[in-house]
């Protein structure tokens, strides 16, 4: 299957550290993510994001060549807590 995917679900903080992100669920249908997303506590934001199974999805600076990213990557935020608290 060409197509296959899972959908991760991250807490995302802002610490000033790295990573300051991790994950914290894995799941192979986009719904059920989100109404697990939704039982969460509301006091972080979390992201969604859909990656590819069996595939490589790295994005290279198009001057300098070096790694910097995910390339092509679908991705939600949720974002329960404001960053400026």
């Amino acid at each position: 299957m060409e197509d296959e995917h899972i959908w991760v679900i991250f807490v995302a903080e802002q610490t000033g550290r790295f990573p300051d992100f991790y994950p914290i669920g894995v799941f192979t249908v986009h719904d059920r993510a989100v109404a697990e997303i939704d039982k969460l506590p509301k006091d972080k934001n979390y992201q969604l994001l859909q990656l590819p199974v069996n595939r490589m999805f790295p994005y290279y600076h198009k001057k300098s060549g070096e790694l910097v990213g995910m390339d092509a990557i679908h991705h939600e935020h949720f974002h329960f807590k404001d960053f400026d608290d």
